[in-house]
């Protein structure tokens, strides 16, 4: 959004459910200029919609809307809600802002909002056919007075069955620059529920300013041939999707800008680089190979009308930039648009389903030695799963350099949406070992302390007896969690004096060691097991283990 001020850069995407009369959300002055301005000036469009001479609509139906089901936004949202407002609620409605600029007549806002499929009402009509309609309108304010405003009736379409979609309805207004507040109210027209969903959000329209500047970015669901319709754009008209979260279920990313400018910057018909790309939001680095690049002559408005396939898209939080580049390279005007995708991916480790994985602009492209590749898979072990543990042994055996490199890649993919850094932070906990639980012939994450170290975290404490006169060494490590267990325990012990490896005698976590004698093997040390069955040490240094064992300290 080209705005004057940051502080309303992106304001207007919210789910907002709630009761209101338009007399009690706008107070009664306003209601009542409202009133008198609208009365006699509605009118039946013929589409089948009423709706009021100000503005332009767009009415997109049978549409799927996404829902955000699993977006922290929505969750902190409904948090929200349910401490301030009744918990019966009324229409769904979900509402964004997009600003672009139209040469010689200014900024152009369009207004894009989604009432939700399951919470209108739907009745049959003289045909048999089921369909809703809404009551839509939108109002934008600047110090108290109306600067535009608009009221329709939207119809749903018709259908013989009972599934419901999704209504996506567009208003669009001429505005100057400057700072408005938007109101949208919904009411269902077929329920006899009277009360209004409603919404609220600043809305900031800034001016085009000299040099290259770029528009808002709308994510579409689609772009339809405009066919000469209203609204059009560039000979498309871009059907606006009302939400950055992305599940699996979608598969495409299609988006739409506009590039303001240029010609003045550059010179008409100079040519400059317009790109786009994806990027982890965290890193602001170009995730895989998802960038586009192309040449570009300069003119006025240059339309971005374009689409990534993230079928393969992981989950994630990534930003969608779009950038303009000189001749010389440098950088002269970038736009951002925050996505979430909700794809969780696993890889398969059969031959057939490695060979299908795409490494090329991914992290592991920058191991080229074999012996350290070889090493960082072997690192992996403590956190492998049986199969993965069968392929690790296998691979470095072979020393297959793009097989390893693919295995690689999946292995931390299957664990996170952001393989790269998962790996990094690996990598600084199995350094880490390697200084504290390096042997004579052992490396810290082959150890057995290692193993437990890498897999489980550092314990909460650790009681070490290296100096007991009667009993091997030994050392007691306790976990407030070990995985989805608590207050378990681990004990290791030096059984050769020709080492200083400690190995596993006993461990109270599910699937590890567990030897019920390990306090008698300990102090087997001068006195020599009797028999197979656990007894108890009767010395006081066998008494203070099984204390440290009980009460970790």
């Amino acid at each position: 959004m080209l705005v004057p001020d940051d502080r309303f850069a992106d304001t207007a995407k919210t789910y907002f459910v709630g009761r209101a009369s338009m007399k009690d959300r706008f107070g009664e002055p306003s209601f009542r200029k409202l009133h008198s301005a609208l009365r006699p000036s509605l009118r039946k469009a013929g589409n089948g919609m009423f709706r009021y001479r100000a503005g332009r609509s767009a009415c997109f139906r049978d549409l799927n809307f996404v829902r955000m089901r699993a977006s922290i936004q929505f969750v902190a949202l409904v948090a929200t809600l349910f401490f301030s407002l009744p918990l019966w609620s009324a229409t769904g409605l979900v509402v964004e802002a997009k600003v672009f600029h139209d040469p010689g007549r200014g900024p152009r806002v369009e207004v894009n909002m989604a009432v939700m499929a399951g919470t209108m009402e739907a009745r049959e009509n003289e045909r048999g056919f089921r369909f809703s309609r809404i009551e839509a309108i939108t109002i934008v304010e600047q110090n108290g007075v109306i600067k535009a405003f608009s009221k329709v009736e939207l119809a749903g379409q018709e259908r013989s069955d009972t599934l419901s979609v999704d209504l996506i309805h567009q208003e669009v207004f001429q505005l100057a620059a400057g700072l408005y507040d938007l109101y949208v109210e919904v009411r269902d027209l077929e329920s006899t529920d009277t009360t209004a969903t409603r919404y609220q959000a600043p809305l900031a329209v800034g001016k085009l300013g000299d040099g290259v500047q770029i528009s808002d970015v709308l994510l579409a669901e689609r772009f339809d041939p405009a066919n000469g319709a209203v609204g059009s754009k560039f000979g498309y008209i871009a059907v606006p999707l009302i939400s950055d979260y992305y599940p699996s279920s979608i598969t495409n990313l299609s988006f739409y800008a506009e590039v303001y400018g240029a010609d003045q910057a550059f010179g008409a018909d100079s040519m400059y680089l317009l790109s786009y790309q994806l990027e982890s939001f965290e890193k602001r680095t170009v995730y895989g190979s998802f960038r586009r690049a192309q040449r570009v002559r300069a003119k006025a408005v240059e339309p971005v009308i374009a689409e990534f396939d993230i079928a393969d898209l992981p989950s994630g939080n990534y930003l969608l930039a779009i950038e303009v580049r000189d001749r010389k390279g440098d950088l002269v005007a970038r736009r951002e648009q925050f996505i979430q995708r909700n794809n969780p991916k696993e890889y398969n480790y059969d031959l057939q389903s490695m060979e299908k994985v795409d490494i090329s602009g991914s992290f592991v492209g920058a191991f080229n030695n074999v012996d350290s590749l070889v090493e960082h898979i072997r690192s992996l072990r403590p956190i492998a799963d049986p199969l993965e543990r069968k392929i690790i042994d296998d691979r470095w055996k072979d020393r297959d350099m793009v097989l390893m490199k693919r295995f690689f890649y999946s292995f931390w993919v299957n664990r996170s949406p952001d393989p790269e850094l998962a790996w990094k932070e690996y990598r600084e906990q199995v350094i880490k070992v390697n200084k504290l639980f390096s042997c004579r012939v052992l490396k810290g994450y082959e150890t057995d302390r290692g193993y437990v170290y890498l897999k489980f975290g550092a314990p909460n404490t650790m009681m070490d007896r290296f100096n007991e006169m009667d009993a091997y060494p030994y050392t007691i490590w306790h976990y407030y969690r070990a995985g989805k267990y608590t207050n378990r325990r681990f004990v290791f012990y030096q059984a050769s004096l020709a080492n200083n490896c400690l190995e596993l005698l006993h461990s109270e976590v599910p699937g590890e060691i567990a030897n019920p004698r390990w306090n008698q093997i300990i102090h087997s040390r001068n006195v020599p097991l009797q028999n197979v069955d656990p007894t108890r040490v009767n010395s006081a240094s066998g008494e203070r283990t099984e204390e440290f064992f009980e009460m970790p300290r």
